[in-house]
């Protein structure tokens, strides 16, 4: 029986890719609710709500019977706004869910939730009390914790490159954490499979590219790879930086150029060691090079 699929954060980076991947042939009907009046794409039906407005969503819900959640608060924000986006409006889809009897539930986290100090990096730490919700809400469900996203305009790359284009490379810590990039295509497609293959075990699956790095080499790839200049690197103490950005928040967050928060990519380590992209879910994910190499060349074109 085909499936009725529910897709939140259809207009977000990941929701965008996502979205293009759907084919209405394949599904009994794809519902996309979205924050703007712009559908993700031509001609596929769209609810404009915020997650914490069930009553405008809730109809089109109940003709759903599986939900993929991407739809959360990222970026620079209030410590308040990650948790009323990401923990209520979680809380407030699973409920709707719960009453409109969708019967699976794909929620997309984040590899931050298992960073061993996340005390200012209120997104990780409201995505994991996302996770909470998700995993008691009766439903079947799958959880992904992505790695940082690759691609043509994901923020993270961009912050990233922006630090790479510096004449001294800011390195914050020793430089060693691991971190493993997937390419957005790659998880796209792999969130796409999950619903195919009904894996709503109550699995917990992380997904990162092929290969780990120390975030310095990743820097130093990025600035070889995009800007074909060799990096030097200045290495800066970690945890003062962090103290100092987390007080400075209260008043300058919309100036700052990274938070507190941000900074817990350079001391944690953030590689997916269950790399669950590969045979499985029919995926041959592309390595940083690929993904870099990709880029370097649109840019050269431009």
């Amino acid at each position: 029986m085909p499936i009725s699929l529910f897709l939140t954060g259809a207009n977000g980076y990941l929701g965008r890719h996502l979205a293009e991947l759907l084919d209405p042939r394949e599904f009994a009907r794809i519902v996309c609710l979205v924050r703007n009046t712009t559908p993700p794409r031509p001609n596929i039906e769209t609810v404009v709500a915020e997650l914490s407005e069930p009553h405008r969503y809730s109809e089109a819900l109940s003709r759903c019977d599986t939900v993929i959640h991407l739809a959360a608060a990222t970026g620079k924000l209030p410590r308040k706004e990650y948790f009323r986006v990401n923990e209520e409006g979680t809380r407030c889809l699973v409920d709707a869910c719960r009453k409109a009897g969708v019967k699976q539930f794909l929620h997309v986290s984040t590899i931050a939730v298992q960073f061993k100090d996340i005390r200012n990096y209120h997104y990780a730490d409201s995505k994991r009390a996302a996770e909470r919700i998700v995993t008691a809400s009766g439903m079947a469900w799958c959880i992904v914790r992505p790695t940082m996203i690759f691609g043509k305009g994901a923020p993270v790359l961009e912050g990233l490159t922006r630090l790479a284009s510096a004449p001294v490379v800011p390195v914050f810590g020793d430089g060693r954490a691991l971190v493993q990039p997937v390419f957005v295509d790659d998880l796209a497609r792999m969130l796409l499979e999950i619903v195919r293959q009904g894996a709503f075990d109550g699995q917990i699956l992380e997904a990162g590219g092929p290969c780990a790095m120390a975030i310095q080499d990743l820097l130093g790839t990025i600035r070889r790879v995009l800007l074909n200049k060799p990096a030097r690197f200045l290495h800066l103490p970690a945890r003062p930086i962090a103290a100092l950005l987390a007080l400075s928040e209260k008043v300058l967050l919309p100036l700052m150029p990274l938070t507190a928060g941000q900074l817990a990519t350079f001391t944690n380590d953030g590689s997916a060691p269950q790399n669950s992209l590969g045979e499985q879910w029919k995926v041959n994910p592309k390595s940083v090079e690929e993904v870099l190499g990709s880029l370097a060349h649109e840019l050269r074109r431009a």
